[in-house]
């Protein structure tokens, strides 16, 4: 007969247990998802919303629109790596509304209204069909400009399974199109509608909108979007006027002084939340030496470290052109998906520069080599044509004049560590401030940092070449821990990116000889030129 076998546990003796003495890593935060604040067809108005992908930015916030670059900078993200996004479509909520329309009711009885699900013209003219099935029960189809739905069998009755608001108001399954409303007693009848009325709230649409400079208790365009903790890059591609013709709810044109007011703004925010802003030089027309003028308009920032001015705009194919057309598009949205893509396949220290430019046909204005020269030395970030190599961005400089931050990595790096650290160590607040929970702390922040050194985040053949950690009681003295402070001090080699890269041929009775900046031999070949 077989025994069971007993637990170890429950055994007489002494039993020994390994228990693994891995100190918890901190996780990083992510900092490849970017933030947009512009002019959309569709969707909420002022509302972050997250985007996985262009074809839910469609379904969402509609398609290219005429009067805006937000729909071109989405679609440059994704299609350069970019993985996910929040988007905050930029109107005057005070003006903007959606198109309604009541639905035929019988006689002597209230109607069911009808009511776009989001401000905005793009609903003007939608037809509604209804058809009275009998016992409170209809039909409805909606004929939208881009969209059809059919609903074959409603209910007015709240106790039916095919109760309207249940059915066509779920705000999963429902209507992508419009929601119903009406009183109890309303009633249906047999015909057709449509909607109207709807506004677009772009001809007051004013800075303000975009930048969240709006009353007491508003969130608008980049305040909205601080709410959002995962975003770690911005890019406002409306900062930039889109030249428009024709009538309708056209936005009024921004000055260039608009433009960097709003993109100062942008710096200021960014710098707070620790953010990364990507900008765009005001028109397609600019020429080299605009950008530089443009960029001191903007470096005299005290967050310039924070971001990014990025020369030319691209040319892509127009979706709403003839066929063949170009369309002069800012470069910022398809820059942030950039840095997405190296964020996610290397990592934030990587410099995201000499990278594919991805859905340009080519660059607005084409820069020679001198050019190049001065505008990167004045931290302007450039996109040219490559030989062979295509579009490429060649350029990863902050706006900052100072060498601690020039780098875009180094900069993203810092503010990803810090973010990192802070949520990590939330646990801290209340805890008795003893030499116990100061080496407890040193211990997390020293693996996550060795964690990061391991991946090549940092710098250093060894660990302590790449970090510094100390937190005791040099670091937190009794005054600190009195007034209720710890302090852990940390100090980390960020990886600086080979910009230049020199290589010396020399051509020797010995053969030929390549070699590196700093003198290492990279190749050689035998049988130099005779005669010698």
């Amino acid at each position: 007969m077989s025994v069971p076998a007993a637990s170890p546990a429950r055994a007489p003796g002494v039993m020994v247990e390994w228990v693994s003495a891995d100190v918890p890593v901190p996780a990083a935060v992510r900092t490849d998802v970017a933030g947009f604040v512009g002019i959309a067809q569709r969707g909420p108005v002022q509302q972050p919303v997250r985007v996985a992908s262009w074809s839910q930015f469609q379904a969402v916030f509609g398609d290219y629109d005429p009067r805006g670059w937000l729909a071109y900078a989405v679609n440059g993200f994704f299609a350069n790596g970019g993985d996910a996004c929040w988007v905050v479509r930029a109107a005057d909520p005070d003006a903007a509304r959606p198109a309604t329309g009541s639905l035929p009711a019988g006689p002597a009885a209230p109607a069911l209204t009808a009511t776009a699900i989001s401000p905005g013209t793009w609903a003007e003219g939608t037809q509604l069909t209804m058809v009275n099935l009998g016992g409170g029960l209809f039909s409805l189809a909606v004929d939208a400009p881009s969209a059809r739905e059919i609903w074959p069998e409603v209910s007015l009755d709240n106790a039916s399974p095919q109760f309207y608001d249940t059915v066509v108001n779920d705000p999963v399954r429902g209507s992508q199109i419009l929601s119903l409303g009406g009183p109890a007693d309303a009633s249906v009848g047999t015909g057709t509608a449509a909607l109207s009325g709807g506004a677009d709230g772009l001809a007051t649409l004013q800075p303000k909108h975009l930048s969240g400079d709006g009353p007491p208790g508003t969130a608008w365009g980049l305040a909205a979007l601080a709410a959002v903790p995962e975003v770690g890059m911005v890019a406002i591609p409306d900062a930039v006027s889109r030249p428009a013709s024709g009538g309708g709810d056209l936005p009024p044109r921004l000055s260039p002084g608009q433009t960097a007011d709003l993109y100062n703004t942008l710096l200021v925010s960014c710098a707070g939340l620790r953010r990364f802003a990507l900008l765009d030089v005001p028109s397609a027309q600019y020429e080299p030496g605009d950008a530089l003028a443009w960029q001191q308009t903007l470096q005299g920032s005290t967050a310039a470290a924070f971001g990014s001015l990025i020369f030319p705009w691209l040319l892509t194919t127009d979706p709403l052109g003839a066929a063949g057309a170009m369309l002069a598009v800012p470069a910022s949205g398809h820059i942030a998906g950039i840095f997405a893509r190296s964020d996610l396949a290397v990592g934030v220290h990587k410099a995201p520069a000499n990278a594919t430019v991805v859905g340009a046909q080519d660059v607005a204005w084409l820069v020679d080599d001198a050019t190049h020269a001065r505008l990167n030395t004045a931290s302007v970030n450039v996109i040219t044509v490559r030989p062979g190599r295509g579009i490429r961005l060649m350029g990863a400089r902050t706006l900052d004049p100072g060498s601690t931050w020039r780098y875009v990595n180094v900069r993203r790096l810092i503010s990803m560590i810090e973010l990192s650290l802070e949520s990590a160590l939330a646990w801290l607040v209340f805890e008795p401030n003893t030499p116990a929970l100061q080496a407890d702390v040193e211990r997390e922040v020293r693996a996550f940092l060795l964690t990061l050194w391991q991946r090549g985040a940092l710098d250093g053949a060894q660990a302590t070449d790449a970090m510094t950690v100390r937190c005791d009681a040099t670091t937190t003295t009794q005054d600190d821990a009195v007034a209720g402070r710890l302090i852990c001090l940390i100090g980390v080699q960020p990886p600086v990116p080979a910009e230049f890269v020199t290589v010396r041929i020399a051509v020797t009775e010995a053969g030929v000889q390549v070699t590196g900046e700093q003198g290492r031999q990279v190749a050689s070949a035998p049988g130099g030129p005779s005669g010698h």
